[in-house]
């Protein structure tokens, strides 16, 4: 038997579907990867802007707290209790602020009075002080004229730079002079001062007054940066803000460290603080919206897979179905072909037959009708339903004016009775009756003849008819009575 056609497409044409499905979720995944990450990239640049606003805002308010102060003193005379009502009320409202100060210039005349005013306000021994590279400071040496900070609001007193020579501190002098110089607020890098049995620790803003003298503000970066950025930051990102011009490894402020940060895509933002600058620096942790993307890349696969297997079971339930009908189609023309081929050979047989039965029945005739011997059928009546041609020999009349006439209206009268009663005994016995009798032709001669009736056995009726043989009488010379008609 031949296989039919496709028969491994059940196997293949599910299988690359799967392959499709799989490279088609595969593709989907890729792609929301991507657009993912874009997302997630845009939300990490908008919280780090958002981080580099906060801080910005909270850096130009400081400055512009000192400016007020300053040009609030500007105006007035009575700058040392102005200087320290304003400065109470700006400790109060920034808690980040360490100390704010007045700086003036004195000369060497004017010291010993200072020191002593500085002492007895205080109530403790104050000189005027030089800084030390260590942070600790000694006593400053005589010059013609001092930079000094002769009024201090602390947070936590005692001050540690009350009694300072401020261009001491190296770190102060450029700032000063440009304080005095550009007319506007300039900021140092953080600084730490150990003196009076205090130390501090901070970034430093001077703004000049009309009179030459200067006013400044120490803040805590690390308090500021803390105060200004929400207090509920996303775990997987750290924000750190470095001193640009301060060539130090350790930044002003840090959030807490990362597991695994991602340097890569870092993001780093100027702020400006007066004439310096600082960089905030936003790291985000591998994690960082990493289980939203996964839950969504998992629930594509989830889906993309499901899809793929349930398009493959249904592709391949139709690919059986469909080699399954192929096969049966096959199976079917087949048999079809087979079927077709019997009934040629049948009607090949039964023409043979045919031609057979004619050619038999041909030569039926042919042999009765060489033998002399006319042959018929009759019904069960005795009605004639077929006679030879040999009849117009006998009864003198063609076969077609005999058809559907008693056969025994062709008998001589004194033979008729002799005649029903061979019908009778032929139908009773079923057997073969032989009969010798005249028969009447057209001219109402009578034709002797030996008639041979033989039963049509039908097993529901018993008897269905006649068949019967006429021969001329043995004897009667065949040409001379055919010449007699």
């Amino acid at each position: 038997m031949e296989r039919p056609a496709g028969r491994g497409m059940h196997v293949w044409l599910p299988l690359l579907v799967l392959i499709v499905g799989l490279l088609c979720t595969g593709a989907v995944d890729h792609w929301t990867r991507k657009s993912l990450d874009k997302q997630t990239r845009a939300l990490l640049e908008s919280q780090h802007a958002h981080f580099t606003d906060l801080v910005q805002q909270a850096i130009n308010v400081r400055l512009q707290t000192l400016d007020v102060l300053a040009r609030t003193l500007s105006g007035l005379s009575d700058h040392s209790r102005i200087f320290q009502n304003q400065s109470d009320a700006i400790l109060r409202r920034l808690p980040d602020v360490i100390d704010l100060d007045r700086i003036v210039t004195l000369s060497d005349a004017e010291r010993a009075v200072v020191e002593r005013n500085l002492s007895n306000a205080s109530g403790q021994y104050i000189t005027f002080g030089q800084w030390q590279e260590s942070g600790i400071t000694r006593v400053a040496p005589r010059q013609a004229d001092y930079q000094v900070v002769v009024q201090v609001a602390d947070r936590h007193p005692p001050s540690a730079i009350l009694g300072l020579v401020a261009p001491s501190v190296p770190h102060w002098r450029q700032p000063i002079e440009t304080a005095l110089q550009h007319d506007k607020v300039s900021a140092t890098a953080q600084t730490r001062i150990q003196r009076n049995g205090s130390s501090q620790v901070g970034v430093r803003l001077f703004r000049a007054l009309e009179d030459g003298s200067l006013v400044s503000l120490a803040f805590s970066p690390e308090q500021l940066l803390r105060e200004a950025l929400p207090a509920q930051m996303d775990p997987a990102l750290q924000v750190t803000v470095f001193d640009l011009d301060q060539h130090v490894k350790i930044p002003l402020f840090a959030t807490g460290r990362l597991e695994q940060p991602r340097q890569a895509r870092a993001l780093r933002s100027a702020i400006s603080l007066a004439d310096r600058e600082w960089i905030l620096t936003t790291i985000p942790d591998r994690h960082y919206r990493g289980e939203p993307v996964e839950r969504v890349r998992q629930i594509i696969w989830l889906v993309g897979v499901a899809a793929s297997l349930g398009t493959t079971l249904l592709v391949g339930l139709l690919c059986l179905r469909l080699t399954r009908a192929r096969h049966d189609h096959a199976f079917v023309t087949r048999a079809l072909e087979t079927e077709s081929q019997a009934l040629e050979n049948n009607r090949i047989e039964k023409h043979a037959l045919k031609q057979a039965l004619q050619n038999s029945e041909q030569r039926s005739r042919d042999l009765v009708e060489i033998a002399g011997s006319c042959i018929a059928e009759m019904d069960e009546e005795g009605r004639i339903g077929f006679i030879s041609a040999l009849a117009v020999d006998f009864l003198g009349q063609p076969p077609a004016a005999l058809e559907h006439h008693p056969f025994s209206d062709h008998v001589m009268p004194e033979d008729r009775e002799r005649f029903k009663q061979g019908l009778a005994a032929a139908r009773q016995q079923r057997r073969l009756v032989r009969m010798d009798l005249l028969l009447q032709d057209n001219d109402s001669d009578g034709v002797p003849v030996t008639l041979r009736l033989k039963p049509v056995v039908d097993t529901l009726t018993g008897c269905a008819g006649f068949r019967l043989s006429i021969q001329a009488r043995p004897g009667q010379p065949e040409e001379d009575r055919s010449r007699g008609h």
